[in-house]
């Protein structure tokens, strides 16, 4: 990449300027003007398909799972929510009734002190042990699909790009799919590329993500593969694609 330089305007192109290109952090003037002539470049689209496959090696890590909180924390944590229990059950324990005699009014401002002190201590243990215990706990796991909220029976791909018609198919899709492993029923690879070779794509394609959808109300997966420098196709099929059965449900090219 020696050569490229910050900023400039044209071949050879900066690192920068076409990480922010293939981000989509122009200005859409500027991107439009850009594309046609960094795809003209095989340099650039060299720079951009690295880029694309450095997200995809990121987005796999991420989706790793995390590791269990060690023992000997779990242990810590555990005494401490004990020791906290046990100050706080001492405190609410029935105090002996004073004598029907005039109480000192510094004893009971002691009192009172000490009980906004246990009230305090156990408080500030509790919320460090929520937040121990959050840090501890993953967020998602592998191949895993979150569904959204329920939409009041109405679809649009604006509202849940996981159920859409064939002619809304685009960018909110894409970017639900981009880095998701479910593939559902082409789990199994030689089925995959059974179905790949259906639809005259290679069964060696490596698809950028996948999700199970909804499309003009028939169960499908949208699996997304790049075309080149920031394109992408991205087409729904069916469960029983395979040998001589293409049963494409939606494609189109982004």
């Amino acid at each position: 990449m020696t050569g490229i330089e910050r900023g400039s305007g044209g071949p050879p192109w900066s690192v920068d300027l076409l990480a922010d290109l293939q981000a989509g952090a122009l200005d859409p003037g500027a991107a439009a003007q850009l594309w046609p002539q960094v795809n003209a470049d095989p340099e650039a689209r060299a720079i951009l398909a690295a880029l694309e496959a450095t997200q995809a090696d990121l987005r796999e890590f991420a989706m790793a799972p995390a590791p269990p909180m060690p023992a000997h924390f779990a242990a810590r944590l555990d005494a401490a929510i004990a020791a906290e229990s046990q100050v706080r059950s001492q405190a609410h324990a029935p105090q002996p009734q004073p004598a029907p005699n005039v109480v000192s009014l510094d004893e009971a401002r002691k009192r009172r002190n000490r009980r906004l002190g246990w009230g305090a201590g156990f408080l500030a243990a509790a919320a460090a042990a929520v937040g121990i215990a959050f840090a501890a706990i993953p967020s998602t796991t592998p191949g895993s699909s979150v569904a959204g909220p329920p939409t009041g029976g109405t679809s649009s791909a604006a509202q849940d790009p996981l159920t859409f018609k064939s002619e809304d198919l685009g960018q909110p899709q894409l970017e639900a799919a981009k880095g998701k492993n479910d593939y559902g029923p082409f789990e199994d690879k030689a089925k995959l590329a059974a179905c790949f070779e259906a639809n005259g794509i290679k069964a060696t394609a490596e698809p950028l993500g996948a999700r199970q959808v909804t499309v003009d109300g028939k169960k499908g997966t949208l699996l997304v593969l790049v075309r080149g420098a920031g394109q992408f196709r991205l087409i729904v099929v069916g469960p029983d694609c395979g040998p001589g059965t293409p049963s494409k449900l939606a494609d189109k090219n982004i």
